[in-house]
């Protein structure tokens, strides 16, 4: 198999087909039959049914490339389609027609619609031998900095995969990176991909990928990670040349290492990010998470970091920013800790006060805290908010999500982003004070009546 992803793709579409044209059948659709007569000459009449099967493909096509593994599969098969369907008789450089050509071979004469796992394996078998008859494998690499794996090599799908640098193919100057203090040989990034003979993987296409990984790692785990340049290219057996892949390699903290029993989770994490839009104030927030891990000392990313916060907490205005500290130890904390969290962000902001040049001591700002613990803090805050964005575990709007996490919990009013000109409270708790229960006063001789009042003794009177 030369390409895992494609036929991974085309098979999970050929299964949402099946389960579609099942369902289809299952809800009382009809597969209608034409009457072939087989007969010869003046000999009886031999009839056979022969099922209209591309006519009900023909019918379900728009249902059928709207599933969604429909996309992933004509974007797996790309151009190289056409090769495919001229050698099939058919015509269309897109994806989609090949795909259409795929299903009717796979369901040709067919009266059910199950998966036919083994028609699919030998029709997969022809794509490739199609669309590979020329083709070379091409490879991108570019040494990765920070970052340690166990095994020798990690394929992370799609193409792309991460190396120990002597394990892998690579020119000596890719193991080894000029200028690298390390005594180990590099881990590499790795991009590899079939194109037709002489040509090379785009450099901006590679770049592309690879800095989508090195986001990801950031997010998976702290660490001082980042993709060093140049990055290396060739196609075939030919010779190595430099592509320009990567950057100035500058990133803060310790080495991170990659356990082979991660190395599911890492993909599983991968492919949750894979579909992340990352638009609006997530977007925004990402990139200056991004700022803040290659800034070169502590105190430059602090800002980077809450300015993150603060984005995905819409806390930019003044009376947003009073509550801040509020809304992240509610995401980030359990109840009996958030006061603990609350304290340490409102120091950080001291402390970004103070580095700003505001007056008064760096003490009296952070009391006893550490500053770089601060910084490491919000990195590990921002970080965890983004991670369950993207992956889908919470909604972008993180501020109501906060706010009410704090209307559940908070014994008493509080103030959230209160004017300062005028305080606004907010209820905790769906609870109204009511008056105490007044007390009865008992006169000896005295008749109580339904409508007195409690306070005034003008109200008692003596029977008559």
């Amino acid at each position: 198999m030369r390409n895992r992803g494609l036929h991974d793709a085309l098979r999970e579409f050929a299964l949402e087909t099946a389960a579609f044209l099942t369902d289809e059948i299952r809800a009382g659709a009809e597969l209608e039959f034409d009457v072939i007569d087989g007969g010869h000459g003046s000999g009886p009449a031999l009839y056979r049914y022969q099922p209209r099967t591309a006519a009900f493909l023909d019918a379900r096509w728009e249902e059928l490339r709207a599933l969604p593994a429909c996309r992933r599969a004509a974007e797996e098969l790309g151009a190289g389609a056409a090769p495919w369907l001229r050698v099939n008789g058919m015509r269309g450089e897109q994806a989609e027609p090949a795909l259409r050509a795929m299903v009717d071979r796979l369901y040709e004469d067919a009266t059910s619609f199950g998966f036919p796992e083994e028609r699919f394996e030998r029709l997969y078998e022809e794509v490739e031998s199609t669309l590979f008859r020329d083709a070379v494998g091409a490879r991108v690499l570019a040494p990765l900095a920070g970052v340690r794996i166990e095994s020798d090599s990690v394929d992370l799908g799609g193409g792309l995969s991460l190396g120990v640098g002597d394990c892998v193919d690579a020119p000596a100057e890719a193991v080894w990176p000029e200028g690298s203090e390390d005594d180990e040989p590099a881990v590499l990034c790795v991009f590899e991909r079939d194109v037709q003979a002489d040509d090379h993987i785009p450099a901006a296409e590679a770049e592309e990928r690879f800095r989508g990984l090195v986001t990801a790692l950031r997010l998976w785990a702290p660490g001082r990670i980042a993709l060093c340049a140049p990055g290396w290219r060739r196609s075939g057996e030919g010779r190595w040349g430099a592509a320009a892949v990567g950057g100035p390699g500058t990133a803060r903290g310790e080495p991170w290492t990659l356990a082979a029993d991660e190395e599911e989770d890492l993909r599983a994490f991968l492919d949750a990010l894979g579909d992340a839009p990352a638009g609006g104030p997530v977007g925004w927030a990402l990139g200056r998470f991004e700022m803040g891990c290659e800034r070169e000392h502590d105190a430059e990313a602090l800002s980077d970091y809450l300015l993150g916060l603060r984005a995905l907490l819409d806390a930019t205005s003044e009376a947003g920013e009073a509550s801040l500290a509020l809304r992240v130890a509610a995401l980030c904390a359990e109840e009996g800790e958030r006061r603990a969290v609350q304290r340490r962000i409102e120091a950080a902001v001291g402390l970004e006060g103070f580095l700003m040049g505001s007056r008064g001591s760096l003490q009296d700002r952070i009391g006893s805290e550490s500053p770089r613990a601060l910084v490491h803090a919000m990195e590990g805050h921002l970080r965890a908010l983004l991670r369950d964005v993207l992956c889908g575990y919470l909604e972008p709007d993180l501020k109501s999500l906060a706010d009410d996490i704090l209307l559940e919990t908070a014994p008493e009013p509080f103030a959230l982003d209160a004017d300062p000109e005028e305080e606004v409270r907010v209820e905790a708790r769906d609870i109204r004070e009511e008056a105490p229960e007044p007390v009865q006063h008992e006169l000896e001789g005295v008749t109580q009546s339904a409508d007195w009042g409690w306070d005034d003794p003008e109200d008692y009177s003596a029977p008559v």
